[in-house]
């Protein structure tokens, strides 16, 4: 569906009767499945791939079985390799929320309501009579994911303003309010396009890839789900929807910072049921962050080909940044 003419800021979007400020589903119109996906046009295409300069490409998805002791008591990644005369074949077992992720549309519900996004009401779902409906396939039927990408690196924009401080522990609540993600932007030179698939290095996975390993199975599988992301809120809310992402993602466990109540300051429980923005989670940063050092630039091409499963709940994002 082609997006408006004219997209609103927060205090515009068009209202849904029962529902709270910030619903988008009039905007995009009724029975669609997109979302903010809706903006990646194919004009937006053309336009973000003048992104491609050196032609280097950074693949964004963590290995499956990383981390090894996924959170929320998530099902480890399992393979087997099995063996015929001439040939060997895979068999992989996996929860499609345990390592790098995109949440699809039938993930989460708005809790007062139970409604998924679009009015997608909770029962027929569970009851198996919504089979297909918000399912990831949308996603692969509009040819995937791709335009320009945004890297926010909030951790090297910490510990260049932070001179001799330690960055804030990953594995704690910590809220990185939306302020300081405008400030760097800012500090790269980083503008906002609207579109853009943002991404948020908070500095998780620089923990992790140093941690070691009883460190990683008690923190991120079993510390009462503490983590850092960008903080929850009406701010947070309006930053994102008035800067007209395309979708968010990040690399620590949660995209926003984790435990949060279940309450109107949830930033997941408006982005997917209500908002109709995807969230990505546990994005592979640290080269990503590597190479936009290199390149001096934090923008890049962004192709993510979901995986393509009828009433799919979530999928791996297959994701690359090329430069």
């Amino acid at each position: 569906m082609p997006r408006p003419a004219t997209l609103p800021d927060w205090d515009h979007i068009p209202p849904v009767e029962g529902m709270p400020a910030g619903t988008a589903w009039n905007l995009w119109g009724k029975g669609d499945m997109l979302g903010a996906l809706n903006l990646l046009t194919p004009e937006n295409t053309v336009e973000a791939a003048k992104e491609i300069k050196s032609g280097l490409r950074v693949q964004l998805d963590l290995p499956m079985d990383v981390p090894k002791w996924p959170s929320f008591g998530r099902q480890q990644f399992a393979h087997q390799i099995t063996f015929k005369p001439w040939s060997s074949q895979d068999i992989v077992h996996y929860n499609t929320q345990g390592s790098s992720q995109w949440d699809g549309f039938r993930h989460i519900a708005h809790p007062p309501t139970l409604k998924f996004y679009q009015d997608l009401d909770m029962a027929p779902y569970k009851e198996g009579k919504e089979p297909s409906r918000n399912g990831i396939q949308y996603w692969v039927e509009a040819g995937g994911i791709a335009g320009r990408g945004i890297l926010l690196d909030w951790a090297r924009w910490w510990e260049h303003t932070h001179p001799g401080e330690t960055l804030p522990n990953p594995c704690k609540s910590y809220g990185i309010p939306v302020s300081e993600l405008a400030e760097t932007a800012k500090h790269q030179g980083t503008e906002i396009k609207v579109g853009d698939i943002l991404i948020v290095r908070c500095g998780f996975l620089k923990w992790y890839n140093g941690a070691k390993d009883e460190d990683r199975k008690f923190l991120v599988a079993e510390n009462d789900f503490q983590f850092i992301g960008v903080a929850p809120g009406q701010e947070s809310k309006e930053w994102i929807w008035n800067n007209h992402f395309a979708a968010v993602a990040g690399d620590a466990v949660g995209f926003e910072m984790s435990p949060v109540a279940r309450d109107h300051n949830s930033l997941h429980q408006w982005l997917i049921p209500l908002a109709g923005i995807p969230i990505g989670e546990l994005f592979n940063t640290e080269q990503l962050a590597q190479v936009c050092e290199k390149e001096k630039r934090w923008s890049f091409f962004f192709t993510s080909a979901p995986i393509n499963v009828t009433g799919g709940v979530a999928s791996s994002p297959n994701a690359i940044a090329i430069f």
